[in-house]
């Protein structure tokens, strides 16, 4: 499973899902929009993977990029506890150009698809600044720690 594409049909399959149902864990996106997930033509926006994460456990790191397991409860060993143990990010109080500066190198770093949903991001960031910490995850998770930037 090389692709978001593919990696979207397996989760479905392996849920048991139809196109619909999956939608409807991924906070009410229309079959449609899963059948284009499915064939290429677009990919799950952020929103859609955390209501998948909420719903089913699915680990959005696999999802986008096809690392860690698929689901929250196979990486915790509890499918009972899993989203329990998901570590909470702190928000750490930095100076605003000391952040900027580390976004610029870790943007340069990333292939351009991941430079386009990080610049959606701060954009709505810059509409909805009480959805901070939300987005800061989301960059988080589309740059990935900065062990793994390093290896690009």
């Amino acid at each position: 499973m090389n692709t978001v594409a593919d990696r979207v049909k397996f989760l479905r399959q392996h849920l048991q899902l139809t196109q619909e149902a999956l939608g409807q864990c991924a906070g009410g996106i229309s079959k449609q929009a899963v059948s284009q997930w499915e064939r290429a033509l677009t990919e799950p926006q952020w929103e859609a993977l955390n209501a998948l994460q909420r719903t089913r456990q699915v680990n959005p790191q696999w999802l986008l990029k096809g690392t860690a397991p698929m689901l929250l409860s196979e990486e915790a060993g509890d499918p009972g506890h899993a989203l329990d143990r998901v570590p909470s990010h702190r928000i750490e109080q930095r100076p605003l150009a000391e952040l900027l500066d580390e976004l610029s190198r870790r943007l340069a770093l990333a292939d351009p698809s991941v430079r386009e949903e990080v610049t959606r991001l701060v954009l709505r960031y810059m509409e909805n600044p009480r959805a901070g910490a939300r987005i800061a995850q989301a960059i988080d998770l589309l740059l990935g720690s900065d062990d793994d930037t390093s290896t690009r």
